[in-house]
């Protein structure tokens, strides 16, 4: 364990030192306030043993750093300290105290116990990123699923309502594909979606997202594109997937719209659908845009 020692009396500071050192942890001492935060910009250390009279100013740097705040820090306080002070620090970030004099096994329990709680704290982070992940990503394809994608397509709409700017979307099938998994069986099903998804993103600007619907649906957002652009981009895309490398070939079917005003992100979304079925009547493996009151 990193552990940085800020004390400005050198006495009680190497005896602290020595007995973390004999305890395994890897010890930097200092009595400066400003090279204390600086290492712990720099060293990144798992707890932070601060002497108040020495480096207590430098607690809310360290918590307002973004690579410090990590740090659990633990003040080494006076006699004297006030319940009132104790629960002031504790709100600016500190974790413990130690009370002076003290007493070797005591640095050693607390140190400990703060290091436990700094990667507690760290797993909560990771388990709530990674339940995040699960309520925005497709398990499959790894892309926004149809609640993250349809949530983006609604902004999009509004910044296109506000701004003025052209917005269009593609909505993509691909072609038989429940012939797919009935004669090669799921695992080359989900295979195809994978290469189909990978292949549909392979031209997209940075800008644009990609999502899934559900099953072999696909929605494509394009900010700033007006229907030339987007057909021009359903293309493309319609031409990757069918060379795409899949472990069956298959084609997709591409309807696109592109908003009108005053249109709700819904009635968007049925006209790209709409455009879509008319593709598949239309014999597949093309792209087909909607206009406002229907098909074309």
């Amino acid at each position: 364990m990193r552990v940085l020692l800020a004390h400005a009396l050198t006495p009680k500071r190497r005896r602290i030192a020595r007995v973390l050192t004999a305890a395994g942890h890897e010890v930097f001492e200092t009595d400066d306030a400003g090279e204390a935060l600086a290492r712990c910009r720099s060293w990144a250390p798992d707890v932070a043993l601060i002497h108040a009279e020495c480096c207590g100013e430098i607690i809310c740097d360290i918590k307002s750093d973004p690579v410090a705040y990590g740090t659990a820090v633990i003040m080494i306080e006076r006699p004297e300290l006030s319940p009132e002070a104790a629960v002031a620090g504790m709100r600016k970030g500190v974790q413990d105290y130690l009370i002076e004099p003290v007493a070797d096994g005591e640095v050693l329990t607390r140190v400990e116990a703060a290091s436990r709680t700094k990667e507690l704290q760290h797993e909560l982070v990771a388990q709530g990123a990674r339940l995040e992940a699960l309520l925005r990503e497709d398990a499959l394809t790894g892309l926004s699923n149809r609640r993250a994608i349809l949530t983006q397509m609604a902004g999009m709409v509004s910044g296109a309502r506000r701004h003025g700017h052209p917005f269009s979307i593609a909505v993509c099938d691909i072609d038989h594909f429940k012939r797919v998994n009935d004669t090669h069986g799921h695992k080359a099903g989900d295979e195809v979606l994978v290469a189909a998804a990978h292949a549909m993103g392979t031209h997209l600007r940075q800008e644009d997202q990609l999502g899934r619907l559900g099953g072999e649906e696909f929605l494509v957002l394009l900010p700033d594109t007006d229907a030339d652009s987007a057909m021009a981009a359903a293309e493309r895309m319609r031409e990757e997937v069918a060379h795409a490398s899949t472990p069956v070939p298959v084609t997709v079917s591409i309807g696109i719209a592109t908003w009108e005003d005053a249109e709700t992100p819904e009635a968007f979304l049925a006209r790209a659908d709409e455009a879509l079925y008319a593709a598949k009547d239309a014999g597949r493996d093309r792209v087909l845009a909607a206009t406002l009151h229907g098909r074309t």
